[in-house]
């Protein structure tokens, strides 16, 4: 009991020394943004106004993996070292894991500074990726989706690479208001973070928490700040993308085996649920430019956040009305657990569009009653 306590308290602390590197980092890194110039651009892409600097989300991997290490030094000194998961299968994951975010931190930052075309960024992404695959972490088992269960692993290891390629770019494609990509990123980390400590993984329970506290500082000025107002860029938005899809994998295998209990009839649900959003908006607007005869990376205002904002919403009053919305998708797909895959996949699939099918008349309703009145 005691040490479950300390392990739980090394967590929260690990929240709270992430959160104070945050307040004192990020600060001084929207100043040296502001004295060199680094702004995003403005396009007829862009909705915001104004000089803004774009290169916030550098700040999440060191911040990340000088709390994950100090922690864990700390774990080891206090006599607590990492225990639920063999030792060497953490330690060669965990030097998997830093390789292929350092990969992305790099690519994301040489595209926030000088632009990386995006064939290149998505050979960077398959070779973090498989950075990950080499620690031994893949989907073996599909759950019955489309009536498929174990898979050999010339099967698993391409749906895990094509997994971790379309998580990043969903989340990088989500971040288009103020606080979007990092409210709807805590909401999924926070989740597989608490599911990971409620189950006494506390060492994966640290790493989401060692990226919450800089997201929290992060969302804080994204969302909130006037002349300190900054954007996450590539840089923060791929890390993100890379950390989720990383442990929703891990969650999910884990799920499988006898050896724990996460109280999960049904992982696939409870973690599609978890980043439904932004992998069903990514999917919907790939879809849409690749029939409209475009690139499925053609830039555009189709996204889920720009149909808000033409409804009349600010970015702030956006942003919570699709976290709210993501939360009702953990919410039924944690309840609905017990049916089956295809069919809890199906609904949320079915609620989505209908959802879409109506803002869209809300929207042309609006545009017909403008024009009208200019008429």
């Amino acid at each position: 009991m005691m040490r479950e306590m300390l392990e739980l308290l090394l967590t929260v602390g690990s929240l709270a020394f992430s959160l104070l590197i945050g307040w004192i980092y990020l600060p001084k890194i929207i100043l040296i943004a502001k004295k060199k110039k680094l702004f995003d651009a403005i396009d007829e892409r862009k909705v915001h106004v104004g000089s803004v600097p774009r290169i916030g989300g550098i700040a999440f991997f060191p911040i990340v993996l000088l709390t994950v290490s100090v922690f864990t030094i700390l774990r080891y000194l206090l006599g607590c070292p990492i225990s639920g998961v063999p030792l060497d299968n953490v330690f060669v994951e965990m030097l998997c894991f830093t390789a292929g975010l350092t990969i992305m931190y790099i690519v994301g930052l040489a595209d926030d500074l000088t632009g990386v075309r995006y064939k290149i960024k998505f050979l960077f992404q398959f070779f973090a990726s498989l950075c990950i695959i080499s620690s031994g972490l893949w989907v073996h088992d599909l759950q019955g989706i489309l009536g498929i269960h174990k898979i050999p692993f010339y099967i698993g290891i391409p749906i895990t690479v094509l997994a971790f390629m379309f998580v990043m770019n969903a989340y990088n494609l989500i971040d288009g208001i103020d606080g979007l990509c990092s409210g709807l990123s805590l909401l999924a980390i926070g989740l597989m973070g608490f599911w990971f400590a409620y189950n006494r993984l506390f060492f994966y329970g640290m790493i989401a928490a060692g990226i919450m506290g800089v997201l929290i500082v992060f969302f804080f000025y994204n969302t909130y700040g006037k002349k300190s107002k900054v954007f996450m860029g590539d840089t923060g938005s791929v890390t993100l993308g890379f950390i989720i899809a990383f442990l929703g994998i891990k969650l999910y295998n884990l799920s499988f085996i006898s050896d724990w209990t996460l109280n999960f009839h049904n992982p696939a649900a409870a973690i599609l649920g978890i980043a439904f959003i932004p992998i069903f908006d990514a999917l919907r607007v790939f879809c849409a430019r690749i029939a409209g005869g475009l690139s499925p990376f053609f830039p555009d205002k189709r996204h889920i956040h720009h149909k808000f904002l033409r409804l009349g919403f600010t970015h702030v009053q956006s942003t919570f009305i699709i976290m709210g919305m993501q939360l009702c998708y953990v919410v039924f797909n944690t309840i609905m657990q017990p049916l089956n895959i295809n069919i809890i996949i199906f609904i949320d699939i079915l609620i989505a569009l209908t959802f879409l099918v109506a803002i869209n008349y809300v929207i042309r309703c609006k545009n017909k009653q403008i024009y009208e009145r200019t008429k």
